[in-house]
């Protein structure tokens, strides 16, 4: 049970995330890979054009991740619930 309750009542939880995927070579490849392409983008179409592009991709991105979140919440609540132990 404390293992379980460790796992969702966790206040470092984001701080361990970011040092997990940082010591991810492939994400890191990746990321390097990204911010080159998004260069080369901004250059031929113009920094007003590509910085909407972005603007609107992080909105999309972000509005899926925290919908991702909230679906956790939900789960994590339901979780609690089936263990008995409030939440």
């Amino acid at each position: 049970m404390d293992a379980i309750q460790s796992l969702f009542l966790n206040d470092t939880v984001i701080d361990e995330i970011e040092t997990f995927c940082a010591n991810d070579p492939e994400l890191v490849r990746r990321k390097q890979r990204f911010y080159s392409t998004a260069d080369e983008i901004a250059k031929l179409a113009g920094h007003d054009l590509y910085d909407a592009f972005e603007k609107s991709l992080g909105d999309y991105l972000y509005r899926t991740a925290d919908l991702y979140y909230l679906y956790g919440l939900g789960l994590r609540q339901e979780i609690f619930r089936t263990l008995g132990t409030g939440g």
